[in-house]
């Protein structure tokens, strides 16, 4: 798997330009952005998902992204030139206040320019909990109910970027920051969020479609659990044989859990991320004899992904979940 590198990230981010016309788009880029004259616009951003919403809404600027390759977003470790590069940034985008990238957040009050900050963005009421243990059934069904509450004691999931709405949100602040440190472009930046914002508006109905529908199963089996912010829409659940923090495997014990609720449930799918969790989906796909469905988080990405879009991306992801799900 090749993954995306900072280069190649520049290119694929930015909206394709063509002739003398003022909008520009690409497959990466399903807005109608306008450009600005604004080059010199410099803008970091902790994930893939913010350097997306970054590029849309100021397709002139250079967005440059922490979360590099194949690296883990949880806990990234940032270099000299990275903290230096949020100290001068016009504009920095992170996910802050939950525990999710503790040295990008300690670098945050040196930053200089405009910060947002998805989570704040997002407002607490919309954070979802991070999933720690495994599912738990009973006869009521109605375990499903807390699975996305927010909980002090597990934490709160980071991947805020499978929720349309909280993505609107983000572009929306994204615009108000880009429009503060260039002014004179104010309004383009406004109205490159609105587009940000029906596509995030297309985008959710996309999901309805794929997830809210007659569906089989209540629950997916995946190998880290990324998803809340996916699948609690919809009522359904995700039973991860990893945490959402990725910390180290699973334990003997769970996987047998895991084994003996795909035979009993009778689960077709397990989902498996390409590093956190996948020896152990791979073995429980192996001992159950069910289909392994390739997902990704998205906080990282490679270069046909970038390419893609995250719109495009995060449809896919519902669509492997669909399946999984049995969902009609």
């Amino acid at each position: 798997m090749r993954w995306l590198s900072p280069l190649v990230l520049l290119a694929l981010l930015a909206p394709a330009c063509g002739g003398g016309d003022a909008t520009a788009s690409s497959a990466a880029d399903p807005t109608d952005v306008e450009e600005t004259s604004a080059a010199d616009l410099q803008a970091v951003a902790a994930v893939y998902p913010l350097a997306w919403v970054a590029a849309q809404v100021a397709p002139e600027a250079e967005v440059k992204l922490l979360n590099q390759g194949s690296q883990e977003a949880h806990d990234l470790d940032i270099s000299p030139p990275q903290r230096a590069a949020i100290e001068t940034a016009d504009v920095v985008l992170y996910t802050g206040g939950i525990d999710y990238q503790p040295q990008v957040e300690e670098a945050i009050p040196a930053a200089q320019g405009q910060v947002v900050n998805a989570a704040e963005v997002a407002g607490e009421e919309a954070l979802l909990a991070a999933s720690t243990e495994a599912h738990a059934h009973d006869d009521e069904g109605d375990d499903h109910a807390d699975e996305g509450d927010r909980v002090e004691e597990g934490g709160v999931d980071p991947h805020l970027w499978f929720d349309p709405a909280i993505m609107a949100e983000v572009a929306a602040a994204a615009g108000e920051a880009f429009a503060f440190a260039d002014p004179g472009n104010a309004e383009i930046y406004r109205r490159n969020a609105a587009a940000v914002s029906d596509d995030m508006a297309a985008l959710g109905a996309d999901l309805d479609a794929l997830l809210s529908g007659d569906c089989r199963f209540e629950e997916a089996i995946v190998s880290h659990a990324a998803y809340a912010y996916l699948l609690t829409p919809y009522d359904k659940a995700q039973h991860a044989v990893t945490n959402v923090s990725a910390e180290g495997d699973a334990a003997a014990g769970e996987l047998a859990e895991i084994v003996g609720e795909i035979e009993e449930e009778g689960f077709t799918h397990v989902l498996a991320e390409p590093v956190e969790g996948r020896e152990g989906a791979e073995a429980v796909a192996t001992e159950t004899g069910v289909e392994l469905l390739e997902i990704f988080p998205l906080d990282a990405v490679t270069d046909d992904q970038a390419a893609a879009g995250l719109p495009d991306l995060v449809r896919a992801q519902a669509e492997a979940f669909s399946t999984a799900l049995g969902c009609a």
